[in-house]
C-alpha cells in the first residue's frame, strides 16, 4: 500500500524545488553583495544597506571602500559617523580618507565632534581633510578648534584651517580678531587670511592695524584682506593715511593700489607734494594699479580702430550679449 498518492509525491517534489530555488537565490544575492564575486556597492546603495556599506569600508578593494564611503555620504545616516570616522583616521589610502571626510561633512552636525577629533591626528593628511569638512558643514563649534589649527606645524593644514574658518563666516570674526590682535606671528597671518575670506566690515579697522605688524607675511595678508573687502575699507585707509609715516604709510599707499578704487586716485596725488622717494614709488605704483584696469579697455578700442570701437560700443550698449 502506497503512503501517498502520485499527485502527493509530484506536489512536494514541486515544493522542495521552489524552496530550494529561493534559498538558491537569497544566497546568491547575499553572495553577490558581498562574498564571492565581491561587494555589490551599488545594490547596497540602492537597498540603502548602511550595516552593509559599513562593512564594505573594511573591505580588501581601495575602490569598494572609496564608493562605500560615498554612498554613506549620499544616505546620510548617522549611524555611518563612527565608521567613517575610523576610514578617515586609519585608512591607508588617502582617496578613501578624502571620501570619508567628504562623506562627514555631507552627514553635517551630528559628524563635527568627530571630525573635531580628527583635527589632533599625527597625520597631516588627516588634519587638513577634517578641516576642510568642518568649513563645509559651517558649525560654530569648530572655530577653536580651527583656530588653533592656525598654528599648526604644516603650512598645508594651517591654509586649509584659515579657509574653513572663511567657510563658516560671520561666527568666527570675533575669535579671528582676538587671534589678530592677541596671537603669535603664524597666528595673525592665518587670521587674517580668514577674515579676507570673511569679508566682515568689522575687520576693517584691525587689518588697518596689521598693516604695521612686524612681519612681512602678516602685513601682506592684512593688505590682500583689506582688498578683498573693498570700497568699504576705502574711507579707513584714508583716514590712516593721514596719521601714519614710514613703513605704515608705504603699507597702506600699497593696498589703497590694490583696492583698485578710482576714489583713491586724488588723495594719492595730493600726497606727492610732500612725499619722499619711497613714498612717491608706492604711490606711482598704487596709481597704475587703480588706473591700468580702469583705461585698459579705453586703449584697447583706440588700438583697434574705429570698426572695433564700434563693435566694442554695441556689445556695451546691449548688456555684452553677442
Amino acid at each position: 500500500m502506497k503512503l501517498f498518492p502520485q499527485h502527493c509525491r509530484k506536489k512536494k517534489y514541486y515544493l522542495y524545488l521552489m524552496t530550494f530555488i529561493v534559498l538558491g537565490l537569497s544566497f546568491l544575492e547575499r553572495f553577490t553583495c558581498a562574498g564571492l564575486f565581491g561587494t555589490d556597492v551599488k545594490k547596497l546603495k540602492e537597498t540603502r544597506n548602511v550595516q552593509g556599506l559599513i562593512l564594505a569600508l573594511k573591505d580588501k578593494d581601495p575602490k569598494v571602500q572609496y564608493d562605500a564611503a560615498e554612498a554613506l555620504g549620499e544616505i546620510g545616516d548617522n549611524r555611518a559617523v563612527e565608521p567613517l570616522a575610523t576610514a578617515l583616521k586609519n585608512d591607508e589610502f588617502s582617496g578613501v580618507r578624502w571620501k570619508a571626510a567628504e562623506a562627514l561633512s555631507k552627514i553635517g552636525a551630528p559628524a563635527v565632534e568627530a571630525l573635531i577629533g580628527a583635527l589632533r591626528h599625527d597625520d597631516d593628511d588627516v588634519r587638513w581633510k577634517a578641516a576642510i569638512a568642518l568649513g563645509e558643514i559651517g558649525d560654530p563649534r569648530a572655530i577653536e578648534p580651527l583656530i588653533i589649527l592656525l598654528c599648526d606645524e604644516d603650512r598645508f593644514v594651517k591654509s586649509h584651517a584659515a579657509l574653513a574658518l572663511g567657510a563658516i563666516g560671520e561666527p568666527s570674526v570675533n575669535p579671528l580678531l582676538r587671534a589678530l590682535r592677541e596671537g603669535d606671528g603664524n597666528l595673525r597671518w592665518n587670521a587674517a587670511i580668514a577674515l579676507g575670506k570673511i569679508r566682515d566690515p568689522r575687520a576693517i579697522e584691525p587689518l588697518i592695524r596689521a598693516l604695521a605688524d612686524k612681519y612681512e607675511n602678516v602685513r601682506a595678508e592684512s593688505a590682500s584682506s583689506l582688498a578683498a573687502i573693498g570700497k568699504p575699507a576705502l574711507g579707513p585707509l584714508l583716514r590712516f593715511l593721514k596719521f601714519s609715516d614710514g613703513p605704515e604709510r608705504l603699507e597702506v599707499v600699497t593696498t589703497l593700489g590694490e583696492l583698485h578704487d578710482t576714489d583713491a586716485i586724488q588723495p594719492l596725488i595730493q600726497m606727492l607734494e610732500n612725499a619722499d622717494d619711497d613714498e612717491r614709488k608706492a604711490i606711482a605704483d598704487a596709481l597704475d594699479a587703480i588706473l591700468i584696469p580702469t583705461i585698459e579697455p579705453l586703449v584697447r578700442k583706440l588700438r583697434d580702430g574705429p570698426h572695433q570701437t564700434n563693435e566694442l560700443t554695441r556689445s556695451d550698449n546691449n548688456g555684452g550679449e553677442g
